[in-house]
Order: structure tokens, then sequence, then C-alpha cells
């Protein structure tokens, strides 16, 4: 297959993902989401990027208010972004100098999600400091198939970014000019995986994005208003410390049930002291945790809301 048949396909590819990642996901088209719970503090951003051998990225997925000033690379970049979906093809994440490359993804915003998942040839060579993230970022290498993947997480960041130094090996052209080199086999694979992220993203933020728990929303049920604290409920509370008994009040205020991340944002608890806060709360059976999605919802135990003589 020749250089310029290769680029028509991947043309072509990229063409079709813009049609799949506009369209409405099964299941959700005919339903109306509700505004997400305390939207003002929550917001994501859950990105693919793929890199192809000629430094250009293809860039998918879910960001919420995204814009040139929140990602600077679009200021350059053909993109398309609507109802928070993404999709841009760039030159601007990469620099060469030398026989290095250089990726640098910059955000400019508080992100309390984030999430980054870089595909880059198999062949390449990781070089230098290899992978720098900003503070509260962690990353993983892995290899699938004909790529080297390299996942970069975080929760409450602010202006993340992340570096990544590798070499190529080089490649005689035989006359052909350099062109777009781009694996056809690896070409297909990560085209496939960003797609099938793209669809799992937006089904999972739009979850999220309910009011309510799950169980809550598939009965149609959302809770509302303070619940009323008993005398029971006031002796607990006496025994609590001052940071046990705001997580308290803030789940008593939001009856009974919140995201672990609203209740930081509500206590101002720092999110490495709240893990042993819940946890405590959790033993004394005064709480409940249970995974959601990401996350996890805090909900006030049954045993805390007992009335009198309940057992």
């Amino acid at each position: 297959m020749t250089e310029l048949s290769k680029l028509s396909l991947l043309q072509l590819l990229i063409v079709i993902i813009l049609i799949v990642a506009s369209a409405p996901v099964a299941g959700y088209n005919d339903y109306e989401y509700p505004a997400a719970v305390n939207d003002t503090h929550f917001k994501q951003l859950i990105l693919n990027i793929v890199v192809d051998e000629a430094g250009k990225a293809f860039v998918t997925g879910y960001v919420e208010h995204a814009d040139v000033d929140s990602l600077p690379f679009l200021k350059t970049s053909d993109y398309h972004y609507e109802n928070d979906t993404l999709n841009a093809l760039t030159n601007a994440l990469t620099w060469k100098y030398g026989d290095n490359w250089t990726i640098k993804f910059t955000t400019c915003d508080y992100y309390t999600e984030y999430h980054t998942i870089f595909y880059l040839p198999g062949n390449v060579k990781l070089v230098g400091k290899m992978i720098n993230c900003s503070e509260g970022l962690e990353y993983f290498v892995t290899t699938s198939n004909e790529s080297l993947v390299i996942d970069v997480q975080g929760y409450d960041v602010e202006n993340p970014m992340t570096t990544i130094e590798y070499q190529q090996p080089l490649k005689e052209t035989g006359g052909e000019g350099i062109g777009f080199r781009f694996g056809f086999g690896y070409l297909l694979l990560v085209i496939a995986l960003a797609v099938l992220a793209l669809v799992l993203t937006i089904l999972i933020v739009k979850m999220k994005r309910e009011k309510g728990s799950p169980e809550e929303v598939a009965k149609g049920e959302v809770k509302k208003g303070e619940i009323e604290v008993t005398s029971e409920m006031a002796r607990v509370m006496e025994t609590l410390t001052d940071r046990e008994r705001a997580i308290v009040n803030a789940l008593i205020k939001h009856n009974g049930e919140m995201t672990q991340a609203d209740l930081r944002y509500e206590t101002g608890i720092p999110k490495s002291s709240l893990t042993g806060i819940l946890r405590t709360l959790e033993r004394r059976k005064i709480i409940n945790k249970k995974e959601w999605g990401r996350t996890n919802v805090i909900e006030l135990s049954a045993w805390f809301l007992r009335k009198k003589g309940e057992r």
C-alpha cells in the first residue's frame, strides 16, 4: 500500500470517528439529563491522544467547558467540539530536536478528575527523563500490540502538564520522501481503541451527571432536603471529633448521601485526611461507602438514622 493511499485511509477513518463521536450514544438519545451535582466544582477531562511517527496527534474524548484558554494547543489545531466531546488533529503537541521527540500536553484549568492516555508507535524508545508529570499526577506505561501506552491520571489537579521524551528508529525512505509512516496495524488498533474509549467515556460521564445514586435514578427518586436530627443521633454526634461532625452534618444537609468529592469541597477537609476519617466513621457504623464509577458515594447508615426504639 502506497504512502498516499495510507494517508487517504487515515483521513477517512478520522471522518468516521467524528461522525461516531457526534452521534447520540445508544440508550441515551431519549433521556433528558439533569445538570451535574455541584457542577461549579466538579470538572472532568478524559482524553485519548494518538501520536503518529510524524509527530501528528489525534486527540479525542470528553472535557467540560473546553476552549483555547484551557487547552492552548487548540489555537493551531483543526478541531470539533460539541456536547463536551472533543476531536482534534494537531501538530502543536510535539516537536523534534536532533534525534529526540518531545510531547508536551498542557492544560490551564482545575480538574477534579483528570485522565489522559497517550498512544505512541510501539517501536519508540523513551529517553532522557522520559516522562514528567506535574504535581498530583501519576502515570503507568504498558504495551499493547503495536503501541506504547502511557496512562496519566490525577484528581483535584490545577494546570496539569505531561511531558514525554522519546526516540524513533531511523527508516529508509527509498526515495519516496518523508511521509505519513503510520504502521497500518497500529493505526487500526489505536483508532478502534480511541473510538471505544470515547463511547465508554460518554456513557460513564453521563451516568455521573445524573442526580442521586444509580438506585435512585432507576426508581425515579431523587432525594431532597435535610434529615431531621433525632436525640439518638445528637448523642452519637457528641462523641465525634470536629471533622467527623462536619462530615456527618454535611451528609444530613444533603439528606444522607453525597459523593466523596462533594464531601471534600463541602467540608474543606484535605483528600488525604478525609480518607482516614471516612474509614473511622465506617468502622463505627455511622456511614456506608460504596463505589460509583471512579468515585465513592458516602451515605449515613441505617443504624445511625434509626428512630427511638428501633434496633
